[in-house]
């Protein structure tokens, strides 16, 4: 079965894996001239590796370790925690957070999960200070505003625990290139997919002026960009609608390196809306940088990431004076403006789309972290729903 992927993320590398070991003739259109989308590992001038994206590896996040174990690439513990930050900035402490998660987490069994997050928060008895704290933790954590989120995804994006939650060992770029390695010659960089024509006798996709045919296809492209793709004929009103309604949240990170030594830290900015992080690296050693990430569009502009890096450091300078800034080493870090994402990842999408990678429209699937049901915003969710959707286009095109 020829079958072509379009988009070299997670979802779509992990798509054309399973479907190329499964034996089908497989070729991954990818517009930039790199693989990963969203999973992207630099290093500073320092040495220091950094995640310009997705970063950490949640509990629970099952697939993606077991694909980092199936290449060998190994784990940074990081020596903090994801779920345990010092909230700053208002009146609460990490005990009285861990306090004020457990009453969230007793009151969701029971809640409507498609309230808003602002409003099953308010209905709560919590002081003040943790309720402000928790929010803070929603509107970082999802890149939105409370409002737009739905209760349903408070015990993942406020959870305080004190859970590990590493990083692959390197990079987690490296198990991006690991599977791109072994698809070979079947990535192509460079080859932005702007129209695909399908029906019953398969698909053709117009590629830079150029024609591909295929008797499958897998579209793995953010959900903020499907729209950048003609299908003809147009993708049946449902569906549209559907991915249509994904909202994407709004995020930037900043890596500022360090001069001097600094141990392990997790320190949480509750007014302005983002979080900084020490970590270790190989051989449990701190790197020495400091990671910040700022969540929702609101906290964007209070930090004027737009014009630069500047407003953000002077304010970290101001939350973190117990860390050696190289305020001159600085890079920053945003997805809205990349034209291939347009925005960081999803908020709560709809419920009803995690079934999608289960079934098929025509010769079509579709993968993306954004149809991760549970595990959406995730490499997890990414990874999933790319062996899912390969698991329906083999189940569909192979049937008798």
């Amino acid at each position: 079965m020829r079958t072509a992927v379009v988009g070299a993320g997670l979802a779509g590398l992990t798509a054309a894996r399973e479907l190329a070991r499964a034996g089908a003739n497989v070729v991954v259109l990818e517009a930039r001239e790199r693989v990963g989308g969203r999973v992207w590992s630099r290093e500073l001038a320092n040495g220091a590796i950094v995640e310009m994206g997705a970063e950490f590896l949640l509990p629970g996040n099952t697939s993606v370790r077991e694909l980092a174990e199936e290449y060998g690439l190994g784990f940074w513990n990081k020596g903090m925690r994801y779920g345990q930050r010092e909230p700053r900035g208002v009146d609460t402490t990490t005990e009285a957070l861990f306090a004020a998660a457990g009453v969230v987490g007793r009151a969701l069994s029971e809640a409507d999960q498609e309230v808003s997050a602002r409003r099953f928060l308010s209905g709560l008895e919590l002081a003040p200070g943790a309720r402000e704290a928790l929010l803070a933790r929603v509107e970082i954590s999802s890149a939105n505003s409370a409002d737009v989120v739905a209760a349903r995804d408070l015990a993942g994006l406020a959870h305080v625990d004190d859970d590990p939650a590493p990083s692959i060992a390197g990079g987690n770029g490296r198990l991006a290139h690991a599977i791109a390695g072994e698809l070979g010659a079947a990535v192509q960089l460079g080859s932005p997919v702007q129209r695909i024509a399908w029906s019953e006798h398969g698909v053709r996709l117009g590629v830079s002026g150029e024609e591909l045919e295929a008797e499958a296809c897998v579209v793995a492209v953010p959900a903020a960009t499907i729209d950048a793709i003609r299908f003809e004929p147009a993708l049946p009103v449902e569906l549209a609608r559907a991915l249509g309604s994904v909202r994407m949240g709004h995020a930037a990170k900043l890596f500022v390196p360090l001069t001097g030594p600094a141990p392990p830290s997790a320190v949480m900015s509750v007014p302005e809306r983002y979080w900084t992080w020490t970590a270790t690296g190989a051989g449990e050693t701190v790197q020495p940088a400091v990671s910040c990430f700022a969540g929702s569009p609101r906290a964007l502009e209070r930090l004027g990431v737009a014009s630069g890096p500047e407003r953000w450091l002077d304010s970290l300078a101001d939350l973190r004076p117990d860390l050696d800034l190289d305020r001159a080493g600085a890079v920053l870090s945003t997805w809205a403006d990349d034209p291939w994402v347009r925005g960081a990842y999803s908020t709560s999408p709809p419920a009803a789309l995690a079934a999608l990678p289960e079934r098929t429209v025509g010769p079509l699937a579709f993968a993306g972290e954004h149809l991760g049901g549970a595990f959406a915003a995730l490499m997890e969710g990414a990874i999933r729903s790319g062996r899912q959707a390969a698991r329906s286009l083999l189940a569909v095109r192979t049937r008798p």
